[in-house]
């Protein structure tokens, strides 16, 4: 897998019951977690690859060379073992990940 961003919706007017809808479309089995404005998570690694797909808010993911903004309706695929950190925007976000949280946990740089 690489690093890889794209939009699961159409329009930005889009929200979390019309993500629910594309990952179930899709059968993809995914968790919900919420951070707030400004919520910050310290560099980390996962052993899996990881998808990440924002259904409300945003937030910015930090691979130091780059960052990567999500927004509703942004989805990011971040392949295992890249170090990664990221902040809440303004308004915090909910987003979905798969493989679930504890299947797949944040490894401390």
């Amino acid at each position: 897998m690489d690093l890889h961003k794209y939009r699961w919706a159409k329009t930005y007017e889009s929200g979390e019951h019309q993500l629910e809808i594309y990952l179930s479309d899709h059968n993809i089995d995914a968790e919900r977690w919420e951070a707030k404005a400004g919520e910050t998570f310290e560099p980390h690694i996962h052993a899996k690859d990881k998808k990440i797909w924002c259904a409300e808010g945003s937030i910015v993911f930090d691979f130091g060379n780059k960052k990567v903004p999500l927004q509703v309706g942004d989805a990011l695929d971040v392949p295992a073992n890249t170090m990664h950190s990221a902040v809440a925007g303004f308004m915090g976000c909910v987003c979905y990940e798969s493989p679930h949280i504890a299947d797949n946990p944040a490894i401390s740089s």
